[in-house]
């Protein structure tokens, strides 16, 4: 039995879409995806160590969310780098580390779970003090990066510590 020509056009252009589709990159969230957010957290680390805000707000999507411990939602790039910039200047923030407990995902979107610890030395005279706690953000894959799309901080200590 032969197929009408237009039939054939049809059929073989069917058969090169399904081959495309099948080579296509996975959009699934794996190995490769861990490691890379990971990355983005000691480089997001060592930018903020640096007190570089123009590289921090890199590693956030452009409807960011910041959920700091005792403080409003902050939402946009903008508002983020404006938090951080008083941390550093006011809070006198500095030698955060995060560990990453926690880098699970599906598809574009994944979360780190982990814990942090950060120095404040207060530039109008307060104690200096060390705080420690929780962080749980939630990441998007634009493309081939990962971005911040949501961040929450919670201290394991007292308000006012």
């Amino acid at each position: 039995m032969r197929l009408p020509f237009g039939r054939l056009v049809a059929f073989m252009a069917a058969v090169g879409l399904a081959a495309c589709t099948s080579s296509a990159p996975s959009q699934e969230f794996g190995k490769p995806d861990v490691v890379q957010i990971k990355q983005m957290v000691q480089q997001f680390v060592a930018a903020y160590n640096a007190r570089d805000l123009a590289k921090i707000g890199t590693f956030y999507s452009t409807n960011a969310a910041l959920m700091p411990a005792n403080r409003s939602t902050l939402r946009g790039v903008d508002s983020v780098k404006g938090y951080y910039d008083v941390q550093f200047k006011e809070e006198g923030a500095r030698d955060l580390a995060i560990e990453p407990l926690t880098v699970e995902g599906h598809g574009t979107l994944g979360y780190v779970a982990g814990t942090f610890s950060l120095n404040l030395q207060p530039l109008d005279g307060s104690p200096a003090r060390h705080d420690r706690g929780k962080v749980l953000w939630i990441v998007h894959r634009y493309g081939a990066q990962w971005k911040f799309e949501w961040q929450m901080m919670s201290s394991d200590l007292p308000p006012g510590q």
